[in-house]
Protein backbone atom coordinates (compact mmCIF):
# COMPACT_ATOMS: atom_id res chain seq x y z
CA UNK A 1 0.00 0.00 0.00
CA UNK A 2 1.40 3.59 -0.97
CA UNK A 3 -0.31 6.61 0.80
CA UNK A 4 0.06 9.64 -1.39
CA UNK A 5 -1.08 13.21 -0.59
CA UNK A 6 -3.57 13.61 -2.79
CA UNK A 7 -1.11 16.29 -5.08
CA UNK A 8 -2.83 16.09 -8.80
CA UNK A 9 1.05 15.93 -9.71
CA UNK A 10 1.19 12.41 -8.88
CA UNK A 11 -1.59 11.34 -11.08
CA UNK A 12 -1.44 9.85 -14.25
CA UNK A 13 -2.40 7.03 -16.43
CA UNK A 14 1.63 6.10 -16.24
CA UNK A 15 1.52 5.90 -12.38
CA UNK A 16 -2.21 3.93 -11.97
CA UNK A 17 -0.87 1.52 -14.41
CA UNK A 18 2.08 1.18 -12.34
CA UNK A 19 0.99 0.43 -9.41
CA UNK A 20 -1.44 -2.31 -11.14
CA UNK A 21 1.38 -3.87 -12.38
CA UNK A 22 3.37 -4.23 -9.42
CA UNK A 23 0.03 -4.67 -7.30
CA UNK A 24 0.66 -1.21 -5.05
CA UNK A 25 -2.75 -0.12 -3.26
CA UNK A 26 -2.52 3.45 -3.33
CA UNK A 27 -4.22 5.54 -1.11
CA UNK A 28 -4.85 9.28 -1.50
CA UNK A 29 -5.18 11.36 1.45
CA UNK A 30 -7.58 14.46 0.89
CA UNK A 31 -5.41 17.97 0.31
CA UNK A 32 -4.46 20.12 3.20
CA UNK A 33 -4.69 17.24 5.65
CA UNK A 34 -0.93 16.36 6.60
CA UNK A 35 -1.10 18.58 9.78
CA UNK A 36 -3.96 16.14 10.61
CA UNK A 37 -2.49 12.77 8.97
CA UNK A 38 0.99 13.01 8.90
CA UNK A 39 1.57 14.09 12.50
CA UNK A 40 5.59 14.17 12.20
CA UNK A 41 5.62 16.74 9.11
CA UNK A 42 4.30 19.80 10.91
CA UNK A 43 5.61 18.66 14.62
CA UNK A 44 9.05 16.91 14.01
CA UNK A 45 10.53 17.61 10.68
CA UNK A 46 9.89 21.16 11.17
CA UNK A 47 11.81 21.52 14.49
CA UNK A 48 14.34 19.07 12.75
CA UNK A 49 15.10 21.91 10.13
CA UNK A 50 15.60 24.35 12.90
CA UNK A 51 17.89 22.02 14.98
CA UNK A 52 19.99 21.13 11.66
CA UNK A 53 20.18 25.06 10.94
CA UNK A 54 21.29 25.57 14.52
CA UNK A 55 24.04 23.19 14.32
CA UNK A 56 25.70 24.66 11.15
CA UNK A 57 25.35 27.97 12.60
CA UNK A 58 27.75 26.56 15.03
CA UNK A 59 29.64 24.96 12.63
CA UNK A 60 30.06 28.83 10.48
CA UNK A 61 30.97 30.44 13.92
CA UNK A 62 34.27 27.69 13.75
CA UNK A 63 34.64 29.47 10.70
CA UNK A 64 33.42 26.44 8.50
CA UNK A 65 32.18 27.53 5.43
CA UNK A 66 32.00 24.74 3.06
CA UNK A 67 29.91 21.47 4.68
CA UNK A 68 30.95 18.57 3.36
CA UNK A 69 29.28 15.11 3.85
CA UNK A 70 30.46 14.55 6.69
CA UNK A 71 29.75 17.58 8.11
CA UNK A 72 26.47 17.40 6.69
CA UNK A 73 25.96 14.21 8.24
CA UNK A 74 27.17 15.23 12.07
CA UNK A 75 25.20 18.02 12.20
CA UNK A 76 21.87 16.05 11.15
CA UNK A 77 22.66 13.60 13.65
CA UNK A 78 22.83 15.40 16.51
CA UNK A 79 19.61 17.50 15.35
CA UNK A 80 18.08 14.40 14.18
CA UNK A 81 18.43 12.51 18.28
CA UNK A 82 17.45 15.84 19.56
CA UNK A 83 14.36 15.86 18.03
CA UNK A 84 13.22 12.62 17.08
CA UNK A 85 12.88 11.39 20.67
CA UNK A 86 10.45 7.94 21.32
CA UNK A 87 8.36 10.08 23.43
CA UNK A 88 8.50 13.03 20.99
CA UNK A 89 7.22 10.75 18.26
CA UNK A 90 4.73 8.54 19.76
CA UNK A 91 3.06 12.32 21.34
CA UNK A 92 2.52 12.78 17.81
CA UNK A 93 0.65 10.02 16.89
CA UNK A 94 -1.35 10.14 20.00
CA UNK A 95 -2.33 13.91 19.57
CA UNK A 96 -3.55 13.24 16.10
CA UNK A 97 -5.14 10.52 16.90
CA UNK A 98 -3.68 8.42 15.23
CA UNK A 99 -2.04 5.59 17.98
CA UNK A 100 -4.30 4.67 19.79
CA UNK A 101 -6.94 5.27 16.72
CA UNK A 102 -9.45 7.61 17.84
CA UNK A 103 -10.91 9.32 14.61
CA UNK A 104 -12.83 11.64 16.74
CA UNK A 105 -9.33 13.96 17.49
CA UNK A 106 -8.75 13.83 13.69
CA UNK A 107 -12.32 14.57 12.83
CA UNK A 108 -12.74 17.56 15.26
CA UNK A 109 -10.18 19.20 13.51
CA UNK A 110 -12.07 19.44 10.11
CA UNK A 111 -13.63 22.83 9.15
CA UNK A 112 -17.27 21.44 9.18
CA UNK A 113 -20.14 23.62 10.50
CA UNK A 114 -23.79 21.57 10.43
CA UNK A 115 -26.68 23.04 9.97
CA UNK A 116 -29.85 22.23 9.59
CA UNK A 117 -32.18 22.42 7.41
CA UNK A 118 -36.15 22.41 7.67
CA UNK A 119 -38.95 22.79 5.24
CA UNK A 120 -41.28 24.18 7.60
CA UNK A 121 -39.47 27.47 8.38
CA UNK A 122 -37.73 29.25 5.91
CA UNK A 123 -34.14 31.04 7.12
CA UNK A 124 -33.94 34.64 8.20
CA UNK A 125 -32.15 36.82 6.79
CA UNK A 126 -29.58 37.70 10.01
CA UNK A 127 -29.50 33.09 10.04
CA UNK A 128 -26.20 32.18 9.69
CA UNK A 129 -26.84 28.73 7.86
CA UNK A 130 -23.56 26.92 9.04
CA UNK A 131 -23.87 26.76 12.88
CA UNK A 132 -24.45 23.61 14.50
CA UNK A 133 -27.87 22.98 15.62
CA UNK A 134 -29.41 19.91 16.88
CA UNK A 135 -31.40 17.54 14.46
CA UNK A 136 -35.26 17.70 16.02
CA UNK A 137 -36.30 14.54 13.60
CA UNK A 138 -35.31 12.37 10.57
CA UNK A 139 -35.69 14.93 7.97
CA UNK A 140 -33.37 17.35 9.48
CA UNK A 141 -30.76 15.01 10.39
CA UNK A 142 -30.62 13.96 6.65
CA UNK A 143 -29.95 17.20 5.59
CA UNK A 144 -27.56 17.64 7.83
CA UNK A 145 -25.80 14.58 6.54
CA UNK A 146 -26.44 15.92 2.90
CA UNK A 147 -24.66 19.19 3.82
CA UNK A 148 -21.78 17.91 5.20
CA UNK A 149 -21.38 15.49 2.48
CA UNK A 150 -21.78 18.49 0.40
CA UNK A 151 -18.68 20.39 2.25
CA UNK A 152 -16.82 17.30 2.17
CA UNK A 153 -16.88 16.78 -1.64
CA UNK A 154 -15.71 20.49 -1.92
CA UNK A 155 -12.55 20.69 0.12
CA UNK A 156 -11.05 17.16 -1.01
CA UNK A 157 -10.20 15.92 -4.08
CA UNK A 158 -9.33 12.06 -3.41
CA UNK A 159 -12.39 9.70 -2.63
CA UNK A 160 -14.47 11.06 0.64
CA UNK A 161 -16.45 7.32 0.56
CA UNK A 162 -14.72 6.61 4.02
CA UNK A 163 -16.39 9.60 5.21
CA UNK A 164 -19.47 9.28 3.81
CA UNK A 165 -19.67 5.80 5.68
CA UNK A 166 -19.08 7.49 9.00
CA UNK A 167 -21.24 10.64 8.53
CA UNK A 168 -24.12 7.89 7.55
Amino acid sequence: MLIIDGHESYISAAFDQFCKEKDIITVSMPPHSSHLLQPLDVRCFAPLKRAYGREIEVLMKSYINHVTKTEFFIAFQTAFFVVFTKENVKSRFRGAGLVPLDPEVALSKLDVKLRTLTPASPPQPNDDPCVSQTSHNPTEAGSQSTFIKSRIARHHSSSPTPIYNTVD
